[in-house]
């Protein structure tokens, strides 16, 4: 092993005791505050730790959670190699779901083999072609990406409740939703709990290390977002590399829109993103956009909504605890990396 290996080996190490720290350092907050409640803090500890795990059920119910958090976490992580913030993550992965409504609603006579790898093509299509438009904006004119993507989520927003409230709309339900899907386009089951959707997760996060740390491009990509001028001398072009990597990025959220639709909901539901998108951004900065460690980050963010979710119902701890508990621990995260910075 290399002096270099040696050192990045113990960097990653040391960043890992860090956030360690800073998880603890969010939980002892949250603690005080289920004190301030009248609170068991250690039956909430447990709860929240340990839920996940329990039965057979609530691991599922985790792993559907984990699924679109990842998915949507690796859409922005691909961008944030180019240092780009593709916010826009909620509005790709409703794009992807609409695609995916609309092939399982109207495909309805094709087997499951043809019309499943055909629904998730075009909800990956539709992620993309909402990223596009960002991408554009950033290539031609220097738009903000921030500002592009979030706009585009509004637009998403009122596009779904147009399509629900539409001619695809379930009359029977009291909430706005289409019709189902049809059967042939619904993900297999693995098992008798979970579907076949969480396997995307791994192949993915493979992948994806794989362009970003073992492709030209995606040595390309990191290098055009840590120096761009360096890198435009060294021959990288540059220009196009921050647009690619927004619209690549889209593409996986609407893969998870797909996914979501096909594997859970059966149709399109008015806000079926639930708070995906903030979190999927909260466990890739934690990951530093690596996809492997995104691994990590999302499943222990899944486990915290799932145990927040039992205590609410076992000890009527109110729900937001856990969102408390997760933006102290971003907050505790970026305040460790400050003082890091400044260390150095």
């Amino acid at each position: 092993m290399t002096a270099v290996s040696k050192t990045t080996v113990k960097d990653y190490l040391k960043a890992a005791a860090y956030y360690l720290l800073a998880i603890v350092a969010a939980f002892g907050v949250a603690g005080l505050i289920l004190l301030t409640m009248h609170q068991d803090v250690l039956l909430g500890y447990k709860t929240i730790l340990t839920t996940s795990f329990s039965s057979l059920p609530n691991f599922a119910l985790t792993i559907f959670k984990f699924t679109p958090i990842y998915l949507m976490g690796l859409g922005f992580s691909i961008p944030l190699a180019s240092r780009k913030f593709n916010v826009g993550i909620e509005g790709q992965f409703l794009l992807g779901a609409v695609g995916a409504a609309a092939v399982g609603i109207t495909l309805t006579g094709m087997p499951g083999y043809i019309i499943l790898p055909l629904l998730l093509t075009v909800a990956l299509i539709m992620g993309a072609i909402w990223a596009t438009v960002p991408a554009l904006l950033l290539y031609f004119f220097r738009v903000n990406e921030i500002i592009s993507t979030i706009l585009m989520n509004f637009i998403s927003f009122y596009l779904v409740d147009l399509i629900a409230l539409g001619p695809w709309r379930d009359v029977t339900a009291g909430y706005p939703m289409t019709i189902p899907i049809s059967s042939s386009a619904r993900l297999p089951i693995i098992g008798s709990q979970i579907n076949i959707g969480s396997l995307f997760t791994i192949a993915l996060a493979v992948l994806g290390f794989f362009i970003l740390y073992r492709s030209t491009f995606g040595y390309e990509l990191r290098a055009s977002g840590s120096n761009p001028i360096a890198a435009f001398k060294f021959g990288i072009k540059t220009s196009y590399l921050a647009p690619l990597s927004l619209v690549l990025g889209g593409a996986v959220a609407g893969l998870a829109g797909g996914l979501e639709v096909s594997g859970l909901y059966f149709r399109l539901v008015e806000g079926m993103q639930s708070n995906y998108a903030n979190l999927a951004i909260i466990v890739s900065l934690m990951a530093r956009g690596n996809p492997v460690a995104l691994l990590l980050t999302s499943f222990f963010f899944s486990m915290i909504e799932i145990g927040a979710n039992a205590m609410q119902r076992t000890m009527g701890t109110p729900y937001e605890i856990a969102l408390i508990t997760e933006s102290l621990m971003m907050l505790f995260v970026m305040t460790v990396d400050a003082i890091r910075q400044k260390r150095r």
